[in-house]
């Protein structure tokens, strides 16, 4: 008996990561990927680090068409990060207007890692995040698109948005941006995430020499043109 549940649990093991590798962006190729991309306008998450991470986020953010391509929007926060909630609030306010959420809304998820947490209790954590995810991305409004830039705080989202894919409903598109003071290496957060990303960004030309998956983004230059990340997020290619 023993045996046999040995064997079987080998099986789906097998079928689960042969699965998985089939939907990797490395070999999704360009048939499949136009059958999964939807039509604008994107239901678009963003993720919120913190800080310098938020920022930089909302700097990306100012360069988005609102109106057409990316509505509505789902900003991730951590539960206790206030200062973003804020900044959210404000953002939104300043860009589009909308003082009533009707285009937006805020979800909040659980700190992966408290800033000095012990690393025995850290799995708890990360569980408690990636339960909380599971709410953002098997709602009935689920995201199209997710746009993050680290830190870890946006790997459970990005890892439970690979089940609907992995299950076959629904294929939603992961872009990371890597953080603009990265200059000559990925943060931890890239390097685990840059190999399951739909699109890798980055802000420096170096890291594109480095690593042949990035693409380079000039977010200064998306603020003066508003041209956004638009091709990036609705290319087939």
């Amino acid at each position: 008996m023993l045996t046999f549940v040995f064997i079987l649990s080998l099986l789906i093991l097998l079928l689960f990561l042969m699965r998985l590798y089939k939907v990797l962006p490395l070999h999704k190729d360009k048939i499949t990927r136009s059958i999964h991309l939807p039509k604008p306008p994107f239901k678009t998450c963003i993720v919120l680090g913190s800080g310098g991470h938020t920022m930089e986020m909302l700097q990306l953010a100012e360069g988005l068409d609102f109106q057409k391509i990316y509505r509505p929007r789902i900003y991730v926060i951590a539960n206790n990060d206030h200062l973003s909630l804020e900044k959210v609030h404000e953002f939104e306010n300043r860009k589009t207007g909308d003082k009533s959420n009707k285009y937006y809304k805020v979800h909040k998820i659980p700190r992966s890692r408290l800033v000095g947490q012990s690393w025995l209790t850290t799995p708890f954590s990360i569980f408690k995040a990636l339960l909380a995810s599971i709410n953002l991305i098997f709602e009935r409004d689920s995201p199209d698109l997710i746009i993050c830039n680290g830190p870890g705080s946006c790997i459970p989202v990005c890892v439970i948005s690979y089940l609907p894919r992995i299950m076959g409903l629904k294929w939603i598109k992961l872009i990371y941006v890597e953080s603009f003071a990265r200059v000559k290496t990925l943060s931890l957060t890239g390097k685990l995430l840059y190999r399951f990303v739909d699109r890798f960004l980055v802000q420096w030309i170096y890291l594109i020499e480095k690593y042949p998956r990035a693409e380079y983004i000039d977010i200064y230059r998306l603020n003066d043109d508003k041209s956004g990340i638009s091709d990036h997020s609705a290319s087939t290619e």
